[in-house]
């Protein structure tokens, strides 16, 4: 969802209109640029067992039922293929849902139809949709922390890098089916559902991939084009690549829909046009 080509008066209040859907250009891995599939096998086996990362409930104590199970290859990894598991309990689930609905309904939200809503956003929001984002990440964080404890053990246990340790994200979020939850306030699914539910599309997923990488302590914000209709992730690591520079400071370019697509890489077209900014979020722990 990209936020708000304009506004109109309403009452005496200010209503914005912003566009609720989220372009998968990678959908095949190199999107419309046929030669950067050169060097990408889409659906690679991994090499060797796949490392089993166990699994993480939300909240601990819920231990009912049967997780939503994760398997995928990171393919400039050696072990490559990984496996983690996923139990977020239905209460939470409810809970994470109220409150991104309690959030719509404090803005205003309104949808029009499948692609486009309406709100009345604060001053906070700053012209894009990072009060939407932080207000999720806030309320999901304690959903994601244990998922990001695997991973930060991973990486400690196997002695990665932080390129390394980023790839192994990176190519878990990639590996999420990618659908629009039209259903969903502003069409974006909060990062736990994002993991228990196994789906998402570029906002969803490049939200969930900000927040586990921000627990690893990986430099990484949210990038967003209008034109394009499209969300990405950027991380402050020397990848070779494209990338994208704020506030003095150099990130490389990552593609959340594509599987396998390498950190650095982005479809050609969508730097033409080229007006991709930075969404400033905040991931702070819910009051």
């Amino acid at each position: 969802m990209r936020s708000l080509p304009f506004a109109l008066p309403l009452l005496a209040s200010v209503l914005s209109v912003a566009v609720a859907s989220c372009c998968c250009p990678c959908k095949d891995g190199c999107g419309c640029d046929p030669s950067a599939c050169d060097n990408i096998d889409l659906d690679p086996a991994p090499s060797g067992p796949r490392i089993d990362l166990g699994v993480s409930s939300h909240p601990a104590t819920h231990t009912a039922g049967n997780p939503t199970v994760h398997e995928w290859t990171a393919q400039r990894l050696n072990p490559s293929g990984y496996r983690i598991g996923y139990r977020l309990s239905p209460t939470e689930a409810a809970d994470i849902r109220k409150a991104l609905n309690d959030f719509a309904r404090s803005v205003g939200y309104r949808p029009m139809n499948d692609d486009t809503f309406m709100w009345s956003p604060g001053p906070e929001c700053q012209g894009d949709m990072r009060c939407v984002f932080e207000n999720m990440a806030a309320r999901g964080r304690p959903g994601v922390l244990p998922i990001a404890e695997r991973f930060r053990q991973r990486a400690t246990e196997s002695g990665m890098t932080v390129l390394q340790a980023t790839e192994l994200i990176v190519a878990f979020v990639q590996d999420i089916r990618y659908e629009i939850p039209k259903a969903e306030p502003f069409g974006v699914l909060p990062p736990a559902l994002v993991m228990s539910e196994s789906r998402g599309d570029c906002d969803s997923k490049a939200l969930l991939g900000l927040m586990l990488l921000r627990e690893l302590n990986v430099s990484s914000i949210l990038i967003s084009s209008e034109a394009h209709h499209h969300t990405m992730l950027a991380v402050a690591l020397p990848a070779s690549g494209r990338s994208f520079t704020y506030a003095g400071q150099r990130y490389a370019f990552v593609e959340c829909t594509a599987k396998g697509s390498p950190i650095g890489h982005i479809n050609p077209e969508l730097l033409s046009p080229n007006d991709w900014r930075a969404v400033p979020v905040r991931v702070m722990a819910a009051p």
